[in-house]
């Protein structure tokens, strides 16, 4: 990026304006450096007024051609300082492999990827766009806490609930040689058989069995005494449950038959698969528990799922079972594995659409987990430069600039962005500033383009002002103007103050907007 700076107004200087750029003097911040070229302007002009003493019809005798005049005119005046600058588009970070595997497909070179686009596909799982400026850097579930089920009894897995099911008291967990394992509600986990004894059977335990057969309604006289003991009629309830099963009917609760689990939870993931073999105590499934997972990144995934037009979740960056709905969905739509679980990789935040630039790892390559498959940038074309530390007050957030294209064309732009840290040694230092066109269109087919950055250093509103050529330097100090009247011209006192556009502001108790004044 090109940096330097000019100062200049939307009227281009004389030659000897720019001479005098650096005159000036204090005073409500008016610019005074134009008074040299005034004076070069009228030379010959105040030798014929210092000798004359201002009669206008003198000074008309020693004109040789009839003058020239303009109109005085109430007016805004604006001053520019000009920077160099660069147009272009805004590098980032590069797209990586999520897991170790081979790169089956990825966007092609100049590809705008949007949200809900996919950047890549490894081993045919796709990697997604959402925006979003917290980058993803956890799995996406019900909870970040989570409890591994082990299998109470040993041999082969039948059948099993998939991941992302939601699993509620009296559901079956899973079969082991085709007998099933039942889920109930409980703090306490299952450690023995449960059965009645000569001498009945008391524990927390039995308190949790007895809870929840009433809760399934295998109660259905409401005779139970629910009180930790194992009656005759807790081992009719489980009977009951039982013949409801398609089980064996033993009235006994055999250690590895129920699990215990809190409350109803997501299956997060299985351990073991059907046709696997498990001990007793090996893990199989792994449940979420806990408060439901919340977050910024959680409120991006919701945003992105409605903006793709998925309307099951509550916009509101807490995982709940519309968050869940509306995921379901997508994986079915993008056709990766509907578990309702968003894993770490599956999806990339970024603020918005990007282009690709790059391919670092092509179709067949293999990579590992953060390997770089696709070089970035900004969809969008940004102006940036560098403000010298002397001028760092003149540029804020949201103001709006004037843009000088490649091609002499003028632009408009607003600043977004304006670095916190300087960059550059003691004399030199900088901060780095970034504009968007307020028309992108005008950019297209432009990278890397020089520009003019033009802002506002100073201003008047609302004054009157005259050409900066009619200002007359008077012998005996101060200035005037050449004021044409009904019989000639006659000189008015002028106290000239802010210099732009070929104008000067002036006071004068002589001089009226619309009064026409002699130029050179």
């Amino acid at each position: 990026m090109m940096t330097g700076r000019t100062m200049r107004t939307s009227t281009d200087m004389s030659e000897a304006e720019a001479n005098t750029d650096d005159l000036a003097a204090p005073g409500r911040g008016k610019k005074w450096w134009w008074i040299g070229a005034a004076v070069v302007l009228v030379a010959s002009a105040v030798a014929a007024i210092a000798l004359l003493g201002g009669g206008s019809d003198d000074a008309a005798a020693n004109t040789s051609a009839a003058p020239t005049f303009e109109e005085v005119v109430r007016t805004d005046l604006i001053q520019m300082d000009s920077f160099d600058g660069t147009l272009g588009t805004e590098a980032g970070d590069p797209v990586v492999s999520p897991i170790a595997g081979t790169v089956t497909t990825t966007a092609e070179v100049g590809t705008m990827v949007e949200q809900g686009d996919v950047f890549l596909t490894v081993d045919n799982e796709p990697v997604v766009l959402l925006y979003g400026d917290l980058p993803a850097y956890r799995t996406l579930t019900a909870t970040d806490d989570s409890m591994t089920l082990a299998g109470g009894a040993g041999g082969v897995i039948t059948d099993i609930v998939a991941t992302g099911d939601t699993i509620e008291q009296g559901d079956i967990l899973y079969r082991v040689s085709g007998e099933p394992v039942v889920v109930m509600y409980g703090d306490v986990p299952a450690y023995r058989t449960m059965r009645d004894l000569s001498e009945n059977m008391t524990g927390t335990d039995v308190l949790q069995l007895e809870q929840a057969l009433v809760a399934l309604g295998y109660d259905p006289d409401l005779l139970a005494s629910v009180d930790e003991e194992f009656t005759d009629y807790t081992e009719t309830m489980v009977e009951r449950w039982q013949e409801a099963l398609g089980v064996e009917e033993t009235g006994v609760v055999a250690l590895g038959s129920v699990i215990f689990i809190p409350e109803s939870a997501e299956v997060l993931a299985g351990a073991a698969e059907v046709g696997d073999s498990v001990n007793a105590g090996q893990p199989v499934v792994t449940i979420a528990t806990g408060d439901p997972l919340e977050g910024t990144d959680v409120l991006q995934l919701e945003e992105g799922l409605v903006a793709l037009g998925y309307t099951g979740p509550v916009v509101d960056g807490i995982w709940d079972s519309g968050t869940k709905t509306a995921v379901l969905e997508w994986q079915t739509d993008i056709g990766t594995e509907d578990d309702g679980v968003v894993n770490l990789g599956e999806i990339v935040f970024l603020p918005a659409t990007v282009r690709v630039n790059e391919v670092l790892a092509s179709v067949g390559s293999s990579v590992n987990a953060g390997t770089p498959v696709l070089g970035i940038s900004s969809a969008d074309q940004f102006v940036t430069f560098d403000l010298p530390a002397a001028d760092q007050g003149l540029v804020v957030v949201g103001q709006e600039v004037v843009i000088e294209m490649p091609d002499g064309s003028d632009a408009a732009g607003t600043v977004i962005e304006i670095d916190s840290v300087a960059t550059g040694g003691q004399g030199n230092a900088t901060f780095g500033v970034k504009i968007v066109l307020d028309d992108p269109s005008v950019a297209v087919g432009l990278d890397e383009a020089p520009v003019d950055v033009e802002i506002i250093s100073d201003s008047v509103s609302d004054v009157v002002a005259v050409p900066v050529s009619a200002l007359v330097a008077l012998q005996e100090g101060g200035y005037a103007v050449e004021v044409q009247t009904a019989t000639g011209t006659q000189l008015v006192a002028v106290d000239p103050g802010f210099y732009a556009d070929g104008l000067v502001e002036v006071e004068s108790a002589g001089l009226s907007v619309g009064d026409m004044v002699v130029v050179p």
